[in-house]
């Protein structure tokens, strides 16, 4: 599918139902192609359109990912106003602050003695992932 949003449905412009076979899509595409080539009639902005329109979707029925993608989309437009649509929520605790997607921090972070040192340092993987989830 292009860019754009085709005016019509694809199976309209070339004139076919929805359950077409692949034969039945390149017989009405090289149909309308005969058709419409500038060759076999004047060329003008109206024409250039209508080729363009057809050739997209060819496009998109002739290659069947596509076509899948593009009847999922059809069938989708195609469901009842009442069908339930999810909404993303942020849900609040109890103290009414927005909850984190992500993990608190320790309030003391875990201590790691090298044997190298008389003293305990810090774990350096707990502060790379400290620093890469909360200094956002």
């Amino acid at each position: 599918m292009s860019g754009s949003r085709p005016s019509r449905d694809h199976y309209t412009v070339l004139g076919l139902r929805a359950g077409a076979s692949p034969e039945q899509i390149t017989s009405a595409y090289r149909t309308l192609i005969r058709a419409l080539h500038p060759d076999a009639r004047p060329s003008g902005p109206q024409a250039d359109a209508e080729l363009a329109e057809v050739i997209d979707a060819y496009q998109t029925l002739h290659d069947p990912l596509r076509r899948s993608v593009y009847d999922a989309e059809r069938d989708q437009k195609r469901q009842p106003a009442g069908h339930p649509v999810r909404i993303p929520v942020r849900v609040r605790s109890a103290t009414g602050t927005a909850a984190r997607p992500y993990p608190q921090p320790a309030a003391h972070p875990r201590k790691t003695a090298y044997p190298a040192a008389s003293q305990s340092h810090e774990d350096p993987f707990d502060r790379l992932m400290a620093w890469l989830l909360y200094s956002i």
